[in-house]
């Protein structure tokens, strides 16, 4: 098997884990609506902080739901996409931080750093809907933060929101093209 078979078989087997997309856009969806809540910034963070970790282990549960072998463990690429996945809790630390010491930068962060995080699977899995949602959750993220700070809690989830929707919508097309393209036959169409 060559690197593009065994991408496109990835991309076959993962739906190009279009379950996180699913999981996020419940998720920004959520805080935003818990923006609302009257209760301290302390806790609206903590649930910031403990829903992004429950992120991947919703996704896998979503994955399995749909019945998409998210993992993909007889693929040689699924170590890259696990690593190219895992390094976000590399940034744990500075989440802590962020959440410890200047709470309001806390949506921001988590925005931008999910932004950033999504960029190399775009390689990865062929995907201009990847491209779409590092760039659109990065823009939208920093016009917010260096705008609008005062809404970060409120504004930023729905619009975050919006963006993973749109982001599930392309990525359910691209899923439609590759679904019907053969092992043998080139990526490049």
């Amino acid at each position: 098997m060559n690197v593009n078979e065994a991408k496109l078989e990835l991309m076959k087997q993962t739906k190009k884990g279009i379950a996180m997309f699913y999981v996020g856009t419940a998720f920004w969806f959520l805080m935003g609506l818990l923006s609302f809540i009257d209760m301290h910034i302390n806790l609206l963070g903590l649930f910031h902080l403990i829903g992004i970790g429950m992120l991947f282990p919703l996704g896998i549960l979503v994955s399995n739901l749909l019945k998409i072998d998210f993992i993909a463990k007889d693929n040689p690429l699924s170590n890259l996409a696990g690593i190219l996945g895992g390094m976000q809790i590399l940034f744990a630390p500075i989440l802590i931080l962020i959440y410890m010491e200047n709470i309001e930068w806390l949506p921001f962060f988590i925005a931008v750093l999910t932004g950033a995080h999504f960029l190399p699977f775009s390689a990865l899995y062929n995907s201009k809907a990847f491209i779409f949602q590092s760039v659109g959750v990065i823009v939208f993220a920093s016009i917010i933060g260096f705008g609008f700070m005062n809404y970060v809690y409120t504004i930023l989830p729905f619009g975050l929101s919006m963006i993973y929707f749109v982001t599930l919508i392309l990525l359910n097309i691209e899923n439609k093209k590759i679904a019907s393209i053969s092992t043998n036959h080139s990526l490049a169409s």
